[in-house]
């Protein structure tokens, strides 16, 4: 080979060499990219907390809130509990108002607030429900203030908003130790129970009818912990999954060896339903859980209020009612 040849092959090689050591520039475009890209931890650092509410969207509190306003009255006993404030509360009738809470501005039943007296009292924070105040959530996104819909059906739920209102207050430490006694005293009852439980029927008493609870309640959870069975498992459900419209002649079918019945009103309201719905049927008094005197109406304040810290005594209030040699009622 020449001279010539030579120096030529020599020329396409070191052209190689630089264009193979170059760096590639889609790597370079990435590079800065990544520096400049939004990290999505940054918000929530920049937040004073940030949590899911019971319909899975983020609420975020820019600061800690001073200014409360409670629109779920199942929340009102916890949020209390747990060293809350709250400077406005719906209310709901039957449902019992924490001494401490009856400072706090009424802003209307809780199916029907005002939006206009919320909106008076400057909040930081509106704690609502999500079946009755879902339809705020453009007006409080407008104003920018968080909202944050809970529902508390079970002790799971109670036990996750315990944590998000030690957060949000600033009492994580008393949240947890509270949380850990209630566990305790809920593990000793359910210790003494025996292998296996009767059946029963919660039926739910409210304004818009009557209804047999298939889930999502304080006491078919108390129940399921006392190792019950609900007979009414497997009903069609009706308008709200949680629930199925009652029948008397399914009632009879399924006879429960046990009936509760809940009230989401008055004592006096739902002595009326009972007697004007329930009890004036023949059938009724054919109901074994009838004959045998094991029909109870369960107080509101454990079983249709959400009892918070108190839950022990929800599940010591039916255990015995259910199991009276076990857990006989104190003298």
């Amino acid at each position: 080979m020449n001279k010539i040849a030579w120096l030529f092959l020599a020329a396409i090689f070191a052209a190689c060499l630089a264009s193979c050591s170059k760096t590639p520039e889609p790597a370079a475009n990435m590079g800065q990219a990544a520096a400049t890209a939004k990290d999505p931890a940054s918000d929530a650092q920049a937040n004073f907390y940030s949590f899911q509410d019971s319909t899975g969207e983020q609420v975020a509190l820019p600061k800690k809130p001073e200014r409360i306003v409670v629109l779920n009255t199942e929340v009102l006993e916890l949020f209390y509990q747990l060293g809350g404030r709250a400077v406005g509360r719906a209310t709901a009738p039957g449902i019992v108002v924490p001494e401490a809470a009856k400072d706090a501005k009424e802003v209307g039943d809780i199916n029907n607030v005002s939006l206009e007296q919320i909106m008076s009292l400057k909040p930081d924070l509106v704690i609502g429900h999500p079946m009755f105040h879902t339809n705020l959530k453009s007006s409080m996104a407008s104003a920018h203030i968080p909202l944050a819909l809970i529902k508390i059906e079970s002790y799971s739920d109670i036990q996750t908003a315990a944590k998000w209102v030690g957060n949000m207050t600033g009492n994580e430490a008393q949240s947890l130790a509270a949380l850990q006694e209630t566990d305790k005293k809920l593990q000793n009852i359910v210790a003494k129970l025996p292998g296996h439980g009767p059946n029963y029927a919660v039926i739910t008493i409210m304004p818009m009818g009557v209804f047999v609870q298939k889930s999502s309640s304080i006491a078919i959870d108390m129940a399921t912990m006392l190792k019950m069975k609900n007979v009414a498992d497997g009903l069609p459900s009706g308008n709200m999954p949680s629930s199925a419209p009652y029948s008397l002649e399914k009632l009879v079918a399924l006879d429960p060896d046990y009936i509760f019945l809940l009230v989401h009103g008055t004592q006096e309201f739902g002595n009326q339903k009972l007697k004007s719905d329930l009890e004036n049927s023949p059938a009724w008094s054919s109901l074994r859980a009838v004959k045998e005197k094991k029909m109870f109406f369960l107080p509101s304040p454990l079983f249709v209020t959400n009892p918070g810290l108190h839950i022990d005594q929800s599940l010591e209030t039916m255990a015995k009612l259910v199991y009276p040699d076990t857990f006989p009622a104190k003298e």
